[in-house]
């Protein structure tokens, strides 16, 4: 049931203008918090979802760079492949990563281990 509609119903019960006018603007109240909050709500989705790609872009160059070093070099730590395969799969799966880093990440977990 909509707030306007309990506004109506509970006015008509009571009836007097006063209580039916005070009625109505607890309902216009309730509406205003209501839109309020949807909106605040759009701006934390805007902005959470601002922070992601952020993060995104953040690890991608990251593990680019990364990546590109251990192959360059022609040989990975352990820890190093192991940090490296947790920062891929926050990326790609976590925050939806276009797979773009896949080839790289095959190539370093074939590299041998120093």
């Amino acid at each position: 049931m909509s707030d306007s509609v309990i506004v109506a119903v509970v006015g008509g019960l009571l009836g007097g203008s006063a209580v039916a006018a005070l009625i109505n603007q607890v309902g216009e109240a309730i509406r205003a918090k209501q839109h309020r909050s949807a909106t605040e709500e759009k701006e934390e989705d805007a902005e959470l979802k601002a922070l992601k790609t952020g993060l995104k872009w953040v690890l991608y160059d990251r593990i680019r760079y990364l990546g590109l070093n251990y192959l360059k070099a022609g040989k990975i730590d352990f820890d190093d492949r192991r940090i490296l395969n947790e920062m891929h799969n926050s990326y790609h799966n976590g925050l939806d990563g276009n797979g773009d880093l896949d080839n790289i990440m095959d190539a370093v977990n074939h590299l041998p281990l120093k």
